[in-house]
Order: structure tokens, then C-alpha cells, then sequence
């Protein structure tokens, strides 16, 4: 937590296999996996664990035909290509109309937005403020791709796409655990490593 902020310091994807829409509903005719990421190992094992014996609540069913695969992947580059797994969104809202603005890749608070996030997040898990920032870049001809949702209500802009993400291995590791940019307790901003 830090200040009115609280962060919760795991992200995961989206649901990935084969499916149909019908009248506004997603039918899954396949395997489902997702995946879910956090610096703290404990959260992870306990969330391996309570699948593992109790299975996957989703809708009113309870899945315990799972398979479960746990990872520990460390960051070693200080210059990465990835992709968004889920599209990474950063806002800001007006304290007195409470209006929020979502802002696009092409806009230039968008990466100085991501770097600040990161400080945030980084100072609450921390306890301490990183030493330099991270540089995002969008990759040349590769236009980023737009998604609006709604989630709790509210409607959510977010964006897709390959970028360029630059910082320490240390940092660079950190937002590969945690997620790029805001929500990411909310499915926003995990990214694959090209």
C-alpha cells in the first residue's frame, strides 16, 4: 500500500482455447489455461495449492480435472521485445468531476504513465524508490491494437501490441512478475518476452 493506493501484487492472462459467442456468451469447446504471476512466492504456491485440492471455480462449476504447471522464470536482459498477453492500460481521473481519461500508446503521457506506475508499485512492494525508470517504445510497424471492455461497470481502454521495454534486469523482472502499467489485479498488462 502506498498512500490512497493499494497494490495487489499479482497479475494474470486471459482465458486462451477454442470458443464461440453466442447471445453475449463465451461457450469454451476446448482446453482452458490461463496463467498467474507474482513476485511472492508464497502467494503462488498457496494458489498452486488450493487448485490443486480444491480445483477452479468458474461460473457455478467447479473444475478439478486440472493440470497445474508452476515456473520460476527470472528476467536477465536489460532490453526486451515483448508482446502483451492481456493490453495494458494507464489512466488518470479528475479528483473533482471524477472523470478518467485512458490514454494511447501514441500519446505522450502513456509511457511517462507506465514509468510511474512502476515507481508506485515498486516503492510499495519495497519499500524503497527504484534508482532509474524503465523506457517503453512502441516497435515500428506494429500499431498497437485497441480493446475497450467493461469490467465492474465501468468501461476500460486498453491497448495490445509489440513493444520495446528497457531498465535495469532487476526492474525489468519485477514488471514481468507484477505487469505493465494499471489493473493488473484486474487481467491488465502481463506481457510474453519475444
Amino acid at each position: 500500500m502506498r498512500g490512497q493506493r493499494q497494490y495487489k501484487m499479482f497479475q494474470f492472462s486471459q482465458l486462451k482455447g477454442e470458443y464461440r459467442i453466442e447471445n453475449k456468451k463465451i461457450t469454451f469447446f476446448s482446453e482452458v489455461s490461463f496463467e498467474v504471476r507474482s513476485p511472492e512466492p508464497l502467494l503462488i504456491r498457496l494458489l498452486g495449492e488450493g487448485i490443486w485440492n480444491k480445483g477452479v471455480t468458474f461460473g457455478n462449476h467447479v473444475y478439478t480435472d486440472v493440470d497445474l504447471e508452476l515456473y520460476d522464470y527470472t528476467v536477465e536482459e536489460r532490453q526486451l521485445l515483448i508482446r502483451m498477453k492481456s493490453p495494458v492500460t494507464v489512466y488518470a481521473t479528475d479528483l473533482k468531476s471524477e472523470k478518467t481519461w485512458y490514454f494511447s500508446p501514441d500519446e505522450e503521457p502513456f509511457c511517462k504513465m507506465i514509468n510511474d506506475n512502476f515507481y508506485r508499485k515498486y516503492q510499495a512492494y519495497y519499500g524503497i524508490a527504484p534508482m532509474s525508470g524503465i523506457q517503453l517504445g512502441i516497435c515500428e510497424n506494429s500499431m498497437p491494437k485497441k480493446l475497450v471492455t467493461r469490467y465492474k461497470g465501468t468501461f476500460i481502454t486498453a491497448w495490445y501490441g509489440t513493444y520495446k521495454l528497457s531498465g535495469e534486469r532487476k526492474y525489468l523482472d519485477f514488471l514481468y512478475q507484477t505487469g505493465l502499467g494499471a489493473k493488473n489485479a484486474q487481467g491488465f498488462g502481463m506481457f510474453e518476452i519475444l
